[in-house]
């Protein structure tokens, strides 16, 4: 966020790179993928995406297995990285490069373009929490409503929702309130729950949390 607020633009390469990045986050331990970034980086030719086109998913599939960072989801995710990157260059084509379109329109327009079934932008595999991911990792502000986010902030937690689970729009809508009441980016106050809740991070507001650890309990409905 702070480079793009200081005027960097980002490479096709560093889009690629946070598009993967961001897939690869679905239902696995980050840590897991964090410790691993040298050798993502490598098995996706650092983002080269005509290198990438010479091989079939199950180079991928294989390579993320070989380091101990393949899912359950690792099949349909390469499955759909050869049709993705064709849709990443008729953006590039329409819009001059991947920085240009995601700066073209608003964060949660751009999230709905890209997640939307029956958009000509929509990337398979990715949902509006996925894509979310991918637009602060090239440095657009957000946050991501992911699991974490939507319990936390549900009826039974924070009491941001009525509901037991908070909906996409009101957890965007509590964190872009914070994030002008504190003058945060939205991406440190996303980051800052997720740490809180999240395997091998925090570990207090989990799906089974441990209260007696909390320090924000005296706001907690459980």
């Amino acid at each position: 966020m702070q480079l793009r607020a200081e005027g960097k633009t980002f490479s096709t390469e560093e889009h690629l790179q946070g598009l993967i990045y961001s897939l690869l986050s679905a239902q696995t331990v980050w840590a897991n993928i964090e410790r691993n970034f040298d050798n993502i980086d490598r098995l996706f030719f650092f983002y080269d995406i005509n290198e990438i086109k010479k091989h079939d998913y199950k180079f991928f599939v294989d390579g993320l297995r070989s380091f101990g960072c393949g899912s359950r989801l690792s099949n349909a995710q390469m499955k759909a990285l050869h049709g993705n990157l064709i849709t990443i260059e008729k953006i590039i084509a329409e819009y001059g490069s991947m920085d240009a379109f995601v700066t073209s329109k608003s964060q949660r327009e751009i999230v709905k373009l890209m997640s939307s079934s029956g958009s000509k932008y929509k990337l398979r595999q990715f949902g509006p929490a996925l894509t979310w991911e991918y637009l602060r990792n090239v440095g657009v502000d957000g946050a991501k409503p992911d699991v974490h986010m939507k319990r936390i902030l549900g009826a039974n937690r924070l009491g941001v929702s009525k509901k037991e689970d908070a909906s996409d729009d009101e957890v965007l809508d509590a964190i872009e309130q914070l994030s002008k009441e504190t003058g945060l980016w939205m991406a440190q106050i996303d980051y800052l729950f997720w740490l809180y809740c999240a395997t091998d991070k925090g570990e207090i507001c989990t799906a089974s949390p441990r209260c007696d650890k909390c320090v924000v309990k005296e706001f907690c409905n459980m």
